[in-house]
């Protein structure tokens, strides 16, 4: 009997590769909305322009400086005359004691001029029972400069503290007056109404005062023996 033929072997299936599974792809996740982002940007509010300082005054233009006056030239004082000491003429005595006019002295004058006043007294002539003048030196001086231009008017004088006996005071009784010049004022003194003198020491004040309020006063002591 013939052979049956050998049958045909199939050919090889390939074989199935494996099925690749595919993973999806994990959902991403959705990033939460920014805050900032998601909420609606609100405009900021437009800065609020600062406050313009107020205008400084304008400063006042510093005065114009004068021009310093010009120097004013001091006057010369006017050169002071020293008076001449020269004695003048002696002037007679008079026959018939007249009382001196009295000064009214000022007191607490306002702008006075001092006068220093120095005297001294000597009897002289005059003694116990007589009436002859003695005499007493004045010297009157302003500043240190002599004053050379009183009178008579010029002088006061007044005897205190009479001593005992005597019966008048020689106040303002001045018989003899004589300006020497160089600030001495030689002058005699007797007692008033011819009477006579007592012996003691007797006391005087000598007052000087002037128009042109120059005022002084100086004490005498007169020695009767």
């Amino acid at each position: 009997m013939a052979k049956k033929p050998a049958p045909k072997k199939a050919p090889a299936k390939p074989a199935k590769k494996p099925a690749v599974v595919k993973k999806k792809p994990a959902p991403a996740k959705k990033a939460a909305p920014a805050k900032k982002k998601a909420e609606a940007v609100k405009p900021k509010p437009a800065p609020k322009p600062a406050p313009k300082p107020a205008p400084k005054p304008a400063a006042k233009p510093a005065p114009a400086k004068a021009a310093p006056p010009p120097p004013v030239k001091k006057a010369e004082p006017a050169p002071v005359l020293k008076p001449v000491f020269e004695a003048p003429a002696p002037k007679p005595v008079a026959s018939a004691p007249t009382p001196a006019a009295k000064v009214v002295m000022k007191t607490a004058a306002t702008g006075a001029t001092a006068l220093t006043i120095a005297a001294q007294a000597s009897a002289g002539a005059a003694a116990n029972g007589n009436s002859h003048p003695a005499n007493i030196l004045v010297l009157i001086s302003s500043g240190g400069w002599p004053v050379t231009d009183l009178t008579k008017d010029h002088f006061t004088l007044m005897e205190y503290f009479e001593v005992p006996g005597q019966q008048a005071p020689f106040s303002n009784n001045i018989t003899s007056f004589r300006n020497v010049g160089t600030g001495a004022y030689l002058l005699q003194v007797k007692p008033i109404n011819g009477a006579p003198w007592r012996s003691g020491h007797h006391l005087a004040q000598i007052l000087v005062s002037s128009a042109d309020d120059r005022q002084g006063q100086g004490a005498v002591k007169l020695i009767i023996r």
